[in-house]
């Protein structure tokens, strides 16, 4: 069932590059009884209610590869019944494209995601550091794909010395190995070439007595502070980051990120199902306070 909250949605106004707003009592909303004791003003708010993108807010992915067994496109992308769709299937003919290896070609998927950011790179529409991020988000449960909600940072090479305080990817979920009732989250820093370093939450789904993957919406959340990142499932906190030794090191993020929707597959998470045709990801509402 939606959320009545999505009846009552606040439009950010952009500023430059980012949205700021003065919230209405109604959107000042104290967080104390869940969700991490967070209260801040509504400053990005997403319902997915109209018949198309929003495109003062998102734009689409670029159309690349992605995980090496699977493509972006845009029209995998779609916006109805109040709901961001992002489907995903199998793409063979697609995936002859990529690999000569039939049974590897087979395994592909077409697929699509979202941004805060323009598809050529040229403009951010909304980012944000320190806040509360939340995501109401149905995942389905195919093996060999995920789909994530994740945070971006342009900023992630910019100085590879520095413990990810310049800029780091944080990943609020990721459905890696969903097949087994697994999810994550998780956090890159330092570039994405020999510097690279990450950190994930590993058993995240043992940590909360909640199953994401029956087939409801369940909501998703980061509480990102200079002092730690605090991730959280259905009101349940499943993973908090304050760095330190515990946590490779990783400093707390000082820059701005920008917001991320998407479905991937690699032939590290496995192979499809053998009767695997077509599935989505569906998201409810996306919300950030500052």
């Amino acid at each position: 069932m939606k959320k009545l909250v999505k009846l009552f949605g606040v439009i950010a106004i952009a500023v430059g590059i980012e949205f700021s707003m003065t919230a209405c009592n109604d959107d000042d909303i104290d967080k104390d009884n869940g969700l991490g004791g967070y209260s801040g003003d509504l400053i990005f708010s997403e319902d997915f209610n109209g018949t198309s993108l929003d495109k003062t807010k998102w734009d689409f992915c670029p159309n690349e590869d992605r995980q090496g067994r699977s493509s972006w496109r845009d029209d995998m992308v779609s916006i109805s019944g109040g709901y961001l769709h992002i489907k995903f299937r199998r793409d063979a003919a697609l995936g002859a494209t990529k690999s000569s290896d039939s049974n590897f070609a087979n395994n592909w998927i077409r697929t699509g995601g979202i941004r805060t950011r323009s598809k050529d790179y040229q403009k951010i529409l909304f980012q944000n550091s320190y806040g509360y991020y939340e995501a109401s988000i149905k995942f389905p449960q195919i093996k060999g794909t995920w789909g994530a909600f994740w945070l971006m940072s342009p900023t992630v090479d910019q100085d590879l010395n520095n413990g990810g305080e310049e800029g780091t990817e944080i990943d609020i979920v990721e459905t890696i190995f969903n097949e087994d009732g697994k999810f994550n989250a998780a956090l890159h820093w330092n570039g994405y070439g020999p510097a690279h370093k990450s950190v994930g939450s590993e058993e995240s789904y043992t940590s909360v007595s909640v199953n994401i993957y029956d087939g409801e919406f369940h909501t998703f959340a980061l509480r990102w502070t200079p002092s730690e990142y605090v991730f959280y499932v259905d009101d349940h906190e499943f993973w908090r980051v304050d760095g330190g030794s515990k946590f490779n090191n990783s400093g707390i993020n000082r820059n701005p990120n920008y917001i991320k929707l998407t479905v991937e597959s690699a032939d590290w998470a496995g192979a499809l199902p053998a009767g695997f045709t077509e599935a989505e990801m569906l998201v409810d509402y996306v919300k950030v306070y500052k």
